[in-house]
């Protein structure tokens, strides 16, 4: 038989009985054998199994200061171009048409229904002020921060 088939009928034994069942077997005298056949006396049967199956795989050890094409820092640079930085300048501008909108919108919601609960005419406008400048500095302090984790962002990503 050719040594090429042979190797491969092996592979292919191999491969086609994935477990064995071995009997463990005593005799009379105590003496333990291992075999194919059922026992005739006193024994147990053991399942055998291929090592590789049950096998977990080991990974290996992360070598210092080398990371794989695709690793950590790749995969952060990634983010950061495709969704950190666009995202982050998005709420910012988003926080900006935010701002700006806000003020037509409380003089017009609010000044109707609040000029006919107020006795006097003069405390609407003192009223409307104090609100717009609170609003205005919530605006201005959320724009501040929104600016802020936008630098460092970029920071971030232009050190990668």
């Amino acid at each position: 038989m050719n040594p090429i088939r042979y190797a491969a009928c092996l592979l292919v034994l191999g491969l086609v009985a994935p477990a064995w069942a071995v009997n463990k077997c005593t005799d009379a005298n105590g003496k333990v054998s291992f075999q194919d056949a059922p026992c005739v006396g006193e024994g147990e049967k053991i399942d055998v199994r291929p090592a590789i199956q049950g096998a977990t795989p080991v990974r290996p050890a992360p070598s210092a200061g080398k990371e794989g094409a695709f690793g950590a820092s790749w995969q952060r640079k990634q983010y950061l171009q495709t969704q950190g930085v666009p995202q982050a300048r998005a709420a910012l501008a988003r926080n900006q048409q935010e701002c700006t909108a806000q003020p037509a919108e409380a003089t017009t919601q609010s000044g109707p229904l609040r000029r006919s609960t107020l006795p006097s005419g003069n405390q609407f406008p003192k009223d409307l002020a104090a609100a717009a400048a609170k609003d205005k500095a919530a605006c201005d302090a959320r724009s501040n921060e929104l600016r802020e984790q936008l630098r460092q962002l970029e920071e971030e990503l232009s050190a990668l």
